[in-house]
């Protein structure tokens, strides 16, 4: 291999050199392709389909979908009016986020409404669907665990864990906790949050890394990352493992695990 600037940034990052450290770019461009039937692959990145193809296994509450234009409330299609009225109580929480293209936290929003007038630049609810166009959705604010809670109070802090598929059934490749800047709602690395590594037990590594390659023994809230542990980590195993075996189509899955206020995984 010609090309070891992934290799340098790893040990930079990591403080460890390893042979079998995968570049992004071969990992995208030839390991994925092979692993996975990208024609198939759509229809997992769809946040609305997961409800179909997940539906044994927890996820955020789901207020109104928006599937090619469609609006969809507990499963039936409603025209535009129920779906507004659907998400007009003042005294919940709500996200909207796209479902297709969702990446890097884009267009991710946290919103209350009051009379129709929702706290995102004041628009109102036919405005707000108006912005987002087609292929959305809305879903109640998850209240995630204390445990998660506290390495950023603004952000739901979220696991993302590797799964990989093959006869002997599902391996756990690698798991880390994503962990948002403070003040900011979403958890996302590049978006100035940071991740740390979560060992087999559950529990946090002692130092975690921000993009820009900062080693950190801290959360950007000032929460020490040794000592933390992952409630119920071993149900958050077992959900990822008996996910991956309904989806054949892809041999490695990144998942996205948040553990709600009851200390239960959920799919995010």
């Amino acid at each position: 291999m010609q090309n070891t600037y992934w290799h340098r940034y790893y040990t930079g990052i990591t403080g460890v050199f390893h042979e079998d450290y995968i570049p992004l770019d071969i990992f995208r461009s030839i390991i994925s392709f092979r692993l996975n039937q990208k024609r198939q692959w759509p229809s997992l990145l769809d946040k609305n389909l997961t409800y179909k193809l997940f539906k044994e296994f927890k996820q955020p509450t789901r207020i109104v979908q928006n599937i090619n234009g469609f609006y969809y409330v507990n499963e039936k299609i409603v025209d535009i009016k129920i779906a507004a009225e659907a998400c007009n109580d003042k005294n919940k929480q709500y996200i909207i986020k796209p479902t297709l293209e969702s990446g890097k936290g884009k267009m991710v929003e946290v919103f209350t409404v009051v009379n129709n007038i929702t706290t995102i630049k004041n628009l109102n609810i036919f405005e707000l669907f108006d912005l987002y166009h087609k292929d959305f959705i809305i879903q109640e604010l998850v209240e995630q665990s204390n445990s998660l809670k506290i390495l950023n109070p603004s952000s739901l802090n979220t696991l993302r864990i590797i799964s990989y598929l093959n006869n002997d059934g599902v391996h756990i490749l690698s798991s880390a906790v994503r962990i948002g800047e403070p003040g900011n709602r979403t958890d996302n690395f590049s978006g100035g949050g940071m991740f740390c590594g979560i060992n087999d037990l559950g529990n946090l590594k002692s130092i975690g890394h921000t993009k820009s390659g900062e080693i950190k023994e801290k959360t950007l809230a000032g929460t020490l990352l040794k000592g933390c542990e992952i409630p119920n980590y071993d149900k958050v195993l077992k959900m990822v493992c008996d996910m991956h075996i309904k989806i054949p189509y892809f041999k490695i899955v990144s998942w996205d695990i948040g553990i709600d206020k009851s200390d239960m995984p959920m799919l995010i």
